[in-house]
């Protein structure tokens, strides 16, 4: 094999660091680009924040007066006393306790404040910890990892067996030890397949296999739902009292196990912009109220351009100089994509700023992107997590981009207001026979709005509206 040099020429992409920062920037929303800018102040001396209260002063230089006269001259030569105690080294000598070195104390290795927090345990996290412990062979503890990393929030699988199977390349007989294996973990009904499986495992870790309430929930659910105590006796044999007291029984069960280690969470929003309606025309305001206004220090720059800075010191400041310049242009370039983005939407989405959610149209992020003449992740980083104050609320900007659904008139309808006409539909039904899907897209038909049963099922329960027979139950209770 004989060794030679070769040269090619090839394109690539390559990210510099100051595209990578504008990148990061636009997907940030306002609390995390508040807590980066005060983390910048901290970290690169050529920044400082303008306040309020700071007298007029041109990029950080100097207004005082110059010295004049013997006395001012006089005063800097002779230095301060004062100025020169150590108040610090004083109060940390007399605030000791002897327990503890100066030196110590004053390290950098020490461990940050941050690393002692903790967040609470999520349901996978305690599903893991329990597997660790369990006497299990590799693989199949390789197969419930997996199930476990499939479970949703309510601890039921959304896998089936035979995905299962074809994603982990087990056999039938493993997968279904592996879901055992996570079975029998805490809490008692994770991993279920349904909620009658779900509420089987609670029954059995009771010890209560084979009970009334066993046969009830494995074999007549349905009923139980129902409230049909009475068909409930006459199908299992048994009196209307042991029906009551299985019915309680099962009422005492958890159907959604996972929400133990779910809490839900308060998510604190600050809206990037307002959009006002002034004058009859709205309006888009930025909100940069709380936002760290940042200017480069013209002190430094005064110190980049004197002849007595050592040369190591020099190329730090310009490095930090360099830095707080492509900082201060990203956050500009953030504030005027978000600008533009917004005042597509308001273009687009007058009707829904004047009238409500019904007036919502159909709106795609590559539209947007080709009005602006962007790319469409770009337009994505934009709307990710980030919330606009307009005249029916506080709402995120993500929301205002929905997929449409096309009548034969050619007119769009977005699927908000799909489902606004389907809430409408079963809001006004006969409670004693309520609509089934079917017949609501038949309703729907008649709006010139074709759809099928399926979509509707989907829209129905994207709104967490049950079905209609659950829906004729409740109407009874």
């Amino acid at each position: 094999m004989r060794q030679s040099l070769d040269l090619r020429l090839t394109q690539r992409l390559a990210l510099t660091p100051s595209l990578l920062q504008k990148i990061e920037l636009l997907q940030l929303n306002r609390l995390e680009l508040q807590e980066m800018l005060n983390q910048e102040l901290l970290e690169n001396p050529i920044l400082e924040e303008v306040t309020e209260t700071e007298p007029a002063r041109e990029m950080g230089l100097e207004t005082e007066d110059e010295p004049s006269g013997p006395e001012s001259g006089s005063s800097q030569s002779e230095p301060d006393s004062f100025d020169e105690i150590d108040f610090r080294y004083f109060f940390d000598e007399y605030l000791d306790t002897g327990f503890r070195n100066r030196e110590v104390e004053d390290t950098e290795d020490r461990p940050s404040f941050e690393s002692f927090l903790v967040r609470p345990t999520s349901l996978r996290d305690h599903l893991t910890w329990q597997l660790g412990l369990s006497y299990v062979e590799p693989r199949i503890s390789e197969i419930a990892a997996e199930i476990i990393g499939n479970l949703n929030e309510d601890g039921y699988l959304l896998l089936s067996m035979e995905e299962l199977r074809s994603l982990t390349g087990c056999t039938e007989e493993e997968a279904e030890t592996a879901l055992k294996a996570v079975q029998s973990l805490d809490p008692v009904g994770v991993g279920a397949r349904d909620l009658r499986e779900c509420l089987l495992i609670q029954l059995e870790a009771k010890g209560l296999k084979d009970s009334l309430a066993w046969k009830i929930v494995s074999d007549h659910l349905t009923l139980l739902e129902g409230h049909k105590f009475k068909e409930l006796a006459s199908r299992t044999g048994s009196t209307f009292e042991e029906v009551l007291k299985a019915a309680d029984v099962i009422r005492h069960l958890i159907p959604k196990p996972g929400q133990k280690y779910n809490p839900e969470k308060a998510t604190y929003v600050q809206p990037e912009v307002t959009i006002a309606k002034v004058n009859g025309d709205f309006v888009i305001i930025q909100n940069d109220e709380g936002m760290p206004q940042l200017r480069l220090n013209a002190s430094y720059r005064e110190l980049l351009k004197s002849n007595g800075v050592p040369v190591d010191t020099k190329a730090f400041l310009r490095e930090k100089f360099r830095s707080a310049v492509d900082l201060l242009r990203s956050v500009n370039q953030r504030r005027q994509t978000i600008y533009r983005v917004c005042m597509c939407i308001v273009n687009r989405q007058r009707d829904f700023l004047e009238h409500g959610p019904s007036a919502l149209r159909p709106m795609l992020i590559k539209d947007v992107a080709n009005e602006l003449g962007v790319h469409s992740s770009t337009v994505s980083r934009v709307v990710t997590n980030k919330y606009v104050d307009t005249p029916q609320g506080v709402i995120e900007l993500r929301k205002f981009f929905t997929m449409g659904v096309e009548n034969p008139d050619g007119e769009e309808l977005s699927i908000v207001q799909v489902k606004l006409k389907i809430r409408k539909i079963i809001e006004g039904e006969n409670r004693s026979k309520p609509y089934s899907d079917n017949q609501i897209g038949q309703l729907l038909r008649q709006d010139h709005i074709f759809i099928t049963r399926r979509t509707v099922a989907k829209y129905r329960e994207q709104m967490q509206i049950p079905g209609s027979r659950e829906r004729r139950i409740g109407y009874l209770l």
